[in-house]
């Protein structure tokens, strides 16, 4: 999975960095307390790790593309970790997770594992947010990527993978790339 960022580095942050998020950080910010810690799980170009520290939350930069990392550090000042999310052991937790686009790639049995320890990641009453492509086949796509189709049904099993997580809301929005055929599934999570 990472051997296609890795190539295609550049041209996946320029591509990115731009992409208009506004409606998501509208749903999510006001749902954290003033300097929240915040994983940006799956960073990518860094566009939502430099949004949130400039606008006064701490931010930790999670990729597991070198390559990626390097774009990362080009635009934004905190820190990075070149890993993947089931390598990773955080020294403190957070106040919430950023997942945007960014466990796409996973298989459905690691993303529910995930969720079972998602303690060790977040503080009590913590927030994550998640998306996905809605409307795609699950499989590898034709540049070698693995794309996990994210369903009501992927939602329930995460419920189900750990009682103290519950759904705040759930949304879907267009492409903000003008890409067709697929929509985004836009997921607010709290621990309880």
């Amino acid at each position: 999975m990472c051997e296609y960022y890795e190539i295609n580095a550049k041209q996946y942050a320029k591509e990115t960095f731009s992409a208009d998020m506004s409606e998501q950080y509208k749903r999510f910010l006001p749902l954290l307390r003033e300097r929240a810690r915040i994983l940006d799980l799956g960073s990518g170009s860094g566009r939502d790790a430099c949004y949130f520290q400039n606008h006064g939350y701490q931010v930790t930069a999670l990729e597991p593309s070198k390559n990626l990392c390097r774009e990362i550090r080009k635009v934004f000042s905190g820190e990075i970790v070149c890993s993947d999310i089931q390598s990773y052991q955080p020294d403190q937790r957070f106040d919430c997770i950023w997942a945007c686009a960014s466990l796409i790639h996973l298989q459905e049995k690691e993303i529910l594992h995930f969720f079972e320890k998602i303690d060790l990641f977040l503080n009590d009453n913590g927030i994550v947010y998640l998306s996905g492509k809605n409307g795609i086949s699950t499989g590898e796509a034709a540049d070698g990527r693995y794309f996990l189709e994210f369903t009501d049904q992927l939602v329930e099993k995460i419920l189900l993978a750990n009682r103290h997580i519950y759904l705040k809301e759930l949304w879907y929005t267009e492409d903000a790339s003008g890409r067709k055929g697929f929509r985004w599934m836009n997921v607010i999570l709290r621990t309880g």
